[in-house]
């Protein structure tokens, strides 16, 4: 069915004059809409041949038939369904409706997420933002599976990304680290503290098998002070880690994020001296052209630079 003349129909019936009475005038219809009224009567005519009924009655003036008026309603009801395909088609090419799948960890939620978040929405309040906590293995195999859209990540585990890889990446964050002690450690009345000082406490380290990244960067900050840390646990999650430096198992060596948790039993100083810096990174595939992933990418960058 011709859209075109189903629109001119509704125009049309339901055309008012002046006084706002309802007044069916092909004359004056065809005058608004800027269009010539033989062509106007025609494009009735085609419709109601189309259709193998009257819509309307000409004499002595014309009038609805009761089978249009029921085309009628339906004939308007599903104009509105067409704009709404139009509104909708055009939102999903500007990336303002449908889906992104993010994968989070611990430091961007404890960091830069709720900002990204809240200004996302903000701006396109119809997307669904679905949210995935993931270590890195699973996440890399989703990307590659294109079951993840997007992925924030600590940037040592991205070094094999290079211009042929499947992923691209840009830094978005970077903090130093800090020292987190049990309360009752000796050196807690210091405001900061050196990392040498710390060479034969026990630590307590992110699991490497989970999180090797930062495992690799603890030890490498620790090399950059002149020692071995002497791991005496491991664990996969800040809160754990946290868990055991308040139960005095050792002391830890973990980004300055983990300062938003609030952890009683444990104390945050910072460390005096250059080290390493962690920085957090955030991952998509390269062909990935979706609308929604640029906006994304974009509110990221903007907060990230506030």
């Amino acid at each position: 069915m011709n859209l075109e003349r189903l629109a001119r129909f509704v125009f049309l019936a339901t055309l008012k004059n002046d006084t706002g009475q309802k007044d069916i005038n092909v004359s004056r219809a065809a005058e608004k809409l800027h269009i010539p009224q033989p062509h106007l009567s025609n494009q009735i005519k085609q419709l109601e041949e189309e259709l193998g009924v009257e819509l309307f009655v000409r004499k002595p003036r014309l009038e609805l038939t009761p089978y249009g008026k029921v085309f009628l309603q339906e004939a308007q009801h599903l104009l509105e369904q067409v704009e709404r395909i139009h509104i909708s088609a055009k939102q999903a090419s500007q990336g303002e409706i449908g889906r992104l799948i993010v994968g989070i960890n611990t430091s961007i939620s404890n960091s830069l997420l709720p900002n990204i978040l809240r200004v996302f929405r903000q701006k396109y309040p119809n997307v669904d933002l679905v949210l995935q906590e993931l270590l890195f293995e699973d996440s890399r195999q989703k990307l590659q599976a294109r079951t993840l859209d997007v992925d924030f990540e600590n940037f040592y585990n991205l070094q094999d990304v290079d211009d042929r890889h499947f992923l691209t990446y840009e830094v978005i964050n970077q903090q130093p680290l800090v020292m987190v002690l049990p309360k009752e450690h000796p050196l807690i009345h210091y405001p900061q503290v050196q990392l040498q000082d710390f060479k034969a406490e026990p630590f307590v380290l992110p699991c490497y098998e989970r999180v090797s990244g930062l495992h690799t960067l603890i030890r490498m900050a620790c090399l950059s002070a002149g020692f071995h840390p002497k791991v005496v646990q491991e664990a996969a999650w800040m809160t754990t880690i946290l868990g055991l430096v308040a139960g005095e198992i050792g002391v830890a060596l973990l980004p300055a994020n983990v300062m938003n948790l609030q952890r009683t039993g444990v104390v945050y100083r910072k460390i005096q001296g250059q080290l390493p810096v962690f920085k957090i990174a955030i991952a998509w595939r390269r062909d990935n052209q979706s609308k929604i992933l640029s906006n994304f990418l974009n509110v990221v960058r903007e907060v990230s630079r506030s």
